[in-house]
């Protein structure tokens, strides 16, 4: 059984000159004009981006009719706000951080950091070059503060910057309050002048190498409280966008596995056998359920709501990998987009006992 999308997308607007130019592209069969009316697809995004029109950016980004035709947007709108041809410009970027915390109680986390101790273990390991002029924040960022700059404003730092330490931005850490047990995303910012002719002043992107252990360390030892359990997962300096499409999903994996762990705990510390479904819904999540054969009154519910970078394949072949891993042999997934309330008006999560009429509507 294969897990659905359960996205519904608007119909192509050609009144809408990107969309109308995307769809061009996409239905272009011809290899010699692919570049071509790609790159005029750069063209009216960067208009966009200089006229800081984020309106007509954002009114293209929602009226996309496909997921295929978001990633190409997307990429299209990246390229513009990331790539230069200057000889000096400014990458900025981010590290995105997720805080696996837990208390007997409640508390509130420091939320700042050093961020020059941070930047030197980077340099340490060869993350940032040794001669690179490269700043970074030591205040742990909520995600909708990154969320609310546009790419027409990452854009313009690229152009416009002349330092490091220029970076306008000036902001203190989120609170990170801790009440039982969380999984926070909190975001490291900072950016560095690149040199056309130079080699990368840092390394975007690729998997976390031996800086990130030191690096977890400086977190936990500025954050550490009484009675708090803590462990830090930093992930790998990526650029503005990236970061955030990054961090959000890292921070829903951590999610999941920690819940994975309790409710397999609590199901298997009673002697019984737990059964794991994975559902589509209707208003564009994914649930997962932990029930079990044995007990028709207690379940726990997971629930991953699906963005626009969200692949449903990846995320039943993640859930299936880690069910594995967890050694759960009944893992359903259901393949029909299921409702979002269940006849009695309740957020419909599909258990072990009520598997049979989910599966009966495929029929």
């Amino acid at each position: 059984m294969t897990l659905p999308d359960p996205r519904l997308y608007p119909r192509v607007n050609p009144q809408n000159p990107v969309i109308r130019q995307l769809m061009s592209l996409l239905t272009e069969r011809e290899a010699s004009q692919v570049a071509s009316k790609r790159q005029g697809l750069r063209q009216l995004i960067a208009e966009l981006l200089a006229a800081r029109d984020h309106y007509g950016l954002n009114g293209a980004i929602t009226q996309v009719p496909s997921q295929e035709a978001w990633f190409e947007l997307w990429q299209c709108i990246r390229d513009e706000v990331e790539q230069s041809t200057a000889p000096r410009y400014a990458i900025p970027f981010a590290i995105p951080v997720v805080l696996v915390a837990g208390l007997k109680g409640e508390t509130t986390l420091p939320s700042e950091i050093d961020g020059d101790k941070a930047l030197a273990i980077l340099g340490e390991h060869g993350v940032v070059a040794a001669d690179a002029d490269v700043w970074l924040s030591g205040a742990l960022l909520d995600a909708s503060l990154l969320a609310a700059i546009n790419p027409a404003q990452v854009a313009e730092w690229k152009a416009n910057l002349s330092s490091s330490r220029d970076f306008p931005l000036d902001s203190a850490g989120a609170p990170i309050v801790v009440k039982d047990e969380i999984v926070a995303l909190r975001y490291l910012v900072g950016v560095a002048m690149q040199s056309q002719d130079a080699a990368p002043a840092i390394k975007l992107g690729g998997s976390v190498g031996a800086w990130g252990m030191p690096f977890a360390q400086l977190i936990g030892d500025a954050l550490k409280a009484d009675g708090v359990t803590l462990f830090p997962i930093p992930r790998t300096p990526l650029s503005w966008l990236a970061a955030q499409d990054a961090g959000r999903v890292t921070q829903l994996e951590t999610r999941l596995q920690v819940m994975t762990s309790n409710a397999l705990r609590s199901i298997r510390s009673k002697g019984r056998t737990p059964v794991v479904t994975v559902a589509a819904h209707e208003n564009a999540e994914i649930r997962i359920t932990f029930s079990s054969q044995e007990d028709p009154e207690r379940w726990e519910g997971y629930v991953w709501p699906l963005a626009a970078n969200d692949q449903v394949a990846y995320i039943e072949q993640y859930v299936t990998e880690l069910m594995r891993e967890c050694r759960v042999e009944q893992v359903k997934i259901i393949g029909n987009v299921q409702p979002v309330l269940d006849t009695d008006g309740l957020p419909l999560f599909i258990t072990a006992h009520n598997l049979g009429s989910a599966i009966a509507s495929i029929q």
